[in-house]
């Protein structure tokens, strides 16, 4: 498919030379020539959008095509690549080769892979698609599908970016929806793609995951798969093959995106779609393979079409910068333009600044060496305990985090009186002492519920059914007796995950990463309702859910870490770029005492500081000295005296 066509003006360059009728052919194509050239800069030469217009790519024979120089990359597709006749896009940041992408992406149904054929493409310059867009360039495909009914693919060349869509038409249950890619290739074969040159070629040398992990690890060998969301955890390891870099629900979900990395620049692919349309649990990559690589969504076969209905996937994005972060800043800001995210819903509030107690570590270190189950600690008891001795310590905190287990069941949010005789009366003691309480919840839990509103498998309730409206009435109901009438001031949101396998009975709007929406949703709503500046925290570091989050919390760290300043700092950053200006940084009780300390004199200088344990550290079991904690009271009150209460702080 030949460039001048998607200008409109394939039979003015498609012409031969014979005599002066071509002679003044080649008069008047260089007259249209200079005026569309003229015209395309004037339209976006002054802006700095394009270096130089399209033009055919005389030197590559058969195999030329359309190229474009833009403000921060150029392509050029060719109708066939040395791994077959598939067309491709290759994408070139400062003239280094980053990927090789087909023009077409595949869309498996629940029960069997697509097989694509007899692919179309044309070029098109801004407004003259069928589909109007604002781009400079788009390309528009077709193909023939094995499984649907109709097949378009849209490529949009903007200054800073790349977009990709595709459609479908037709009835079944959707799968894995490719992004770059036919099918997933095999580790050594072409797996459930039609080989190489249907699959992404990845050029870089590693890439980077905002999605932290136990092994603080941030880059990887581009042979290495990743999940960016929600996963069944299949691959994180036994006992006997532990991976603790595969342990990466520390953001959940993380932004849904990754960088690549090739002589010192980098280019990031993500997806982002409309809230509400977050049905799938994670953007996935296959790793670079013998054939390629391949980055999918699941939908797991709960989008459904029915008479030739229209399925129209994620937008695909790729942002450059000089570094990793740059790409992430690139992709945010692009996903706020585009309706792809949502914005906070409340003000910030003073008391949210306030340093953090949370008991967790407290509980570990009392029941842990003695062989027992540490939610057992979670006492009034306990923690009237443990305010006491934040106040003999003179350490000036703001909130107190009642941790797991203060409820009968997990996802019943009913108080355990035997616990908690009077847990509005210690709320209010706190409250009488300027000091706000959180309860610690997990997402959607089965522990406790009504079989009614669970989700089944195989008879057993596993979860629940958070798209069902009598679920949201019993959660709404439980949230606003806690709020309400014990008096409590937020909660802290924790065990986050997603149903990642399919044949659950689940509504299709709740499906994915919708599903963790709509239950933190209800809860941040229902919260606020009767608490404007109640505090919901949570770790959902993706900003589709910055409408129903106050504070982010960094998570939790692993024993084994000891540059806990720098890993915190990096996620700091990503929360910060993802919409988070108030970040909770957690705290290093599970690492040693000198790295604790550490991080302990490092905190303020990251975000709200948090301390989890008065006594020991949890697996060394070491003890603080009495100038470390006279020393701690002294960095949080310099922290909270240099806090900017500004006006719009409430």
């Amino acid at each position: 498919m030949l460039w001048e066509e998607g200008l409109g003006m394939g039979s003015w360059l498609a012409g031969r030379d014979c005599g002066w009728r071509n002679g003044l052919a080649r008069a008047l194509r260089n007259a249209v020539l200079i005026w569309v050239v003229c015209g395309v800069c004037l339209a976006w030469g002054q802006a700095g959008i394009l270096n130089t217009i399209a033009r055919p790519n005389d030197s590559t024979g058969a195999g030329g095509g359309f190229q474009a120089r833009l403000a921060e990359y150029r392509v050029r597709v060719v109708e066939k690549s040395a791994l077959g006749a598939v067309p491709v896009m290759e994408i070139y940041r400062n003239e280094q080769l980053m990927f090789r992408l087909p023009l077409v992406s595949g869309l498996s149904s629940a029960s069997a892979e697509e097989h694509l054929s007899g692919i179309t493409y044309a070029v098109h310059t801004a407004g003259a698609s069928a589909a109007g867009s604002t781009a400079p360039f788009e390309i528009e495909a077709t193909a023939k599908s094995s499984i649907w009914k109709r097949r378009e693919f849209h490529w949009r060349l903007f200054p800073d970016r790349i977009e990709f869509e595709q459609m479908a038409w037709g009835e079944g249950k959707v799968g894995k929806c490719y992004v770059f890619s036919q099918g997933r290739p095999g580790r050594w074969d072409k797996g459930l793609s039609d080989g190489g040159a249907w699959n992404a070629t990845v050029m870089a040398d590693r890439y980077w995951s905002p999605a932290p992990n136990h092994s603080n690890q941030w880059e990887f060998s581009i042979a290495e798969p990743q999940v960016v969301g929600f996963s069944s955890g299949g691959r994180s390891g036994s006992e006997e093959d532990f991976r603790p870099a595969q342990m990466n629900d520390l953001f959940s979900p993380p932004p849904l995106m990754m960088a690549f990395h090739r002589g010192g620049e980098w280019a990031s692919v993500g997806v982002g779609a409309e809230p509400g349309k977050y049905v799938f649990p994670a953007l996935e990559y296959s790793g670079s393979r013998y054939a390629g690589a391949a980055w999918w969504v699941d939908y797991l076969g709960y989008r459904e079409l029915r008479d030739g209905q229209e399925f129209r996937s994620p937008v695909a994005a790729i942002h450059f910068g000089s570094s990793a972060l740059d790409t992430l800043d690139s992709y945010t800001k692009w996903l706020r333009r585009s309706g792809f995210a949502t914005e906070a819903s409340y003000p910030d509030v003073r008391w949210h600044h306030l340093p953090v107690f949370c008991g967790w570590a407290e509980q570990t270190t009392k029941a842990v060496p003695f062989g027992k189950a540490p939610n057992a600690e979670s006492t009034q008891k306990n923690y009237e305990e443990w305010a006491q001795e934040l106040e003999r310590r003179r350490l000036p905190v703001g909130t107190i985090v009642i941790d797991d287990k203060w409820q009968k069941g997990y996802g019943s949010f009913d108080i355990d009186r035997e616990k908690w005789p009077d847990l509005k009366g210690f709320v209010a003691a706190q409250h009488a002492k300027g000091r706000h309480v959180l309860l610690w919840v997990p997402v959607a839990h089965a522990d406790g519920l009504p079989d009614a509103l669970c989700l089944h498998v195989e008879g057993k309730c596993v979860g629940a059914d958070v798209g069902n409206p009598a679920y949201e009435t019993f959660l709404r109901g439980q949230i606003r007796y806690l709020v309400e009438t014990v008096g409590v001031d937020g909660f802290k949101e924790d065990w986050v995950g997603a149903p990642t396998v399919a044949g659950l009975k689940l509504a299709s709007e709740v499906a994915g990463i919708e599903f963790v929406r709509r239950f933190q949703q209800i809860l941040y709503s229902e919260t606020h309702r009767w608490k404007p500046d109640a505090m919901v925290e949570t770790q959902t570091t993706n900003a589709a859910f910055r409408d129903s989050t106050d504070v982010l919390r960094l998570n939790d760290i692993w024993y084994a870490t000891r540059d806990v300043v720098g890993v915190m700092r990096e996620r700091a950053r990503i929360a910060h770029i993802s919409g988070w200006e108030v970040v909770d940084t957690d705290n290093a009780s599970s690492t040693t005492l000198a790295t604790w300390w550490e991080y302990m004199e490092a905190q303020p200088s990251i975000g709200v500081p948090a301390l989890y344990f008065l006594h020991r550290t949890e697996s060394t079991l070491e003890e603080p000295a009495e100038w470390q904690w006279d020393a701690l009271g002294g960095i949080w009150r310099e922290y909270i005296a240099q806090l900017p209460w500004a006006p719009s702080l409430r």
